[in-house]
Order: structure tokens, then sequence, then C-alpha cells
């Protein structure tokens, strides 16, 4: 029977035992670091809905960083979900491992079919002390301080296409509606909308978003490659 030089050599062993404790060591260190990268610096999200045509298409690729917590008007932020599930321990973790591997395009546990139940991108419009109206889908913006209403292309200094068309008179109850009563946002709340402001749904049926919402503002469309683009 022939014999493992390993049996007998505790060199060998001891060397095999640092080369295995060293690769472990960088296998844990790489995966903790792009974490925590991906956690508190920039990571990606795939964009599943038309919420935000044309100017993010659904199937496409965004850098979110959650650096930058106050937004600006215009800005497009990624907001988490509406229903204030958190989910377990263990259902985090697996989260996190599974998020990392799919390059966070998957995520087994606690989000669901409902659009209360997944993190979404929306367009910050108006922001604290703002009072605010809608007409024909175009949201008026009077802001804190100030006496005159303005349209939201008027005070927003980011260039950003909506999709606004025509609705048929028999669709008046049917997707979100284009006008809405005049309010004030409150301290800490943000008024969010969809750039596809017929079929979306955002603050016109939400209500105001709420500052500990907003979890990384919008940096680079990254993928498809032909609309690269910095927001």
């Amino acid at each position: 029977m022939k014999q493992n030089v390993y049996d007998y050599s505790f060199e060998l062993r001891r060397i095999r035992s640092r080369r295995i404790t060293f690769a472990l060591s960088v296998v844990i260190f790489t995966f903790l670091f792009i974490s925590l990268f991906l956690n508190f610096i920039l990571f990606p999200v795939h964009v599943k809905s038309d919420s935000m045509e044309s100017d993010i298409a659904k199937g496409s690729a965004v850098f979110i960083t959650p650096l930058i917590r106050t937004p600006k008007r215009g800005d497009v932020y990624y907001i988490s979900r509406m229903d204030n599930v958190t989910g377990t321990l263990f259902q985090k973790a697996a989260n996190t491992i599974v998020k990392f591997v799919t390059l966070q395009k998957f995520y087994p546990f606690g989000y669901t079919d409902r659009m209360s139940g997944k993190p979404f991108l929306r367009r910050v419009l108006a922001l604290p002390g703002d009072s605010i109206y809608m007409k024909d889908y175009v949201l008026y913006i009077k802001p804190k301080g100030e006496k005159l209403f303005l349209t939201e292309f008027e005070l927003t200094q980011k260039a950003y296409n909506t999709n606004i068309y025509s609705v048929p008179a028999e669709w008046e109850n049917i997707g979100v509606s284009g006008f809405m009563k005049e309010i004030t946002l409150g301290n800490n709340e943000y008024f969010v909308l969809s750039d596809n402001r017929i079929e979306c749904s955002d603050s016109r049926l939400w209500g105001p978003v709420k500052a500990d919402r907003l979890k990384g503002r919008a940096l680079l469309e990254y993928f498809p490659f032909n609309k690269i683009h910095l927001f």
C-alpha cells in the first residue's frame, strides 16, 4: 500500500495547512470587501419595469451610490419597499450572499409581485416644504418660501424625458390620475414620480416618501452599452 507523504511529514502538512488557510482568508476577505463596497459605496440595480422609460428602459442596469442621501430636484433615487417587511436575520444573510453571486439581480427572500413589496427607482421632484399640485400629468411646484408655482421642468436643472400621452376618454378611471389637488410637503418628505406617468405608481398613490426610504442616488446607466450615460 502506497503511503501518503503527508502522513509522516509534519513540515509538509504545516505548509499545506498554511496554504489552505491563506486561500480561505483571501476568499473571505474578497467577499467581505466586495459586500461592504456594494452595500456602502456603489451597487448595481437591474431594472425590471418600464416605470422610468424612456430614460431608463426595462432590462437596463444602473449603478446606485448610498453615499448621497440628500437629493436635489430631478435626481433619480433607489427607494426601499413600501410594505415595511424586513425579513429574518437568516433571510437577510441569504439575500446578501445571493445578491453577491448574481450581481444584485436576484433576491430569494422578502420580495413579492406587489409593487409595494419591491424597491424601485423614481425621480425626486418636490422637496420638504414645497407646495405642489398636478395638472395633465405635469407637476406644478411652489418651493418653500416662494410665491409662484412653476412647472417641474422650469425648476429642475437636469433634463429628463417623461412618457405622457393623451388618454382616451374611456380610460378615465384606468391607470394613475394626471390630476392632484394642492398639498404641502412636511419635514423629511419628498414627492417622487415615475417618468412613465400614465401607467406606473408613485407618490400619487403612496403619498410623499420619507427621507429614510431613499437608499441611494442613481449615478450611471451602464447597460445596455449603447445607452451608457451619467445621471
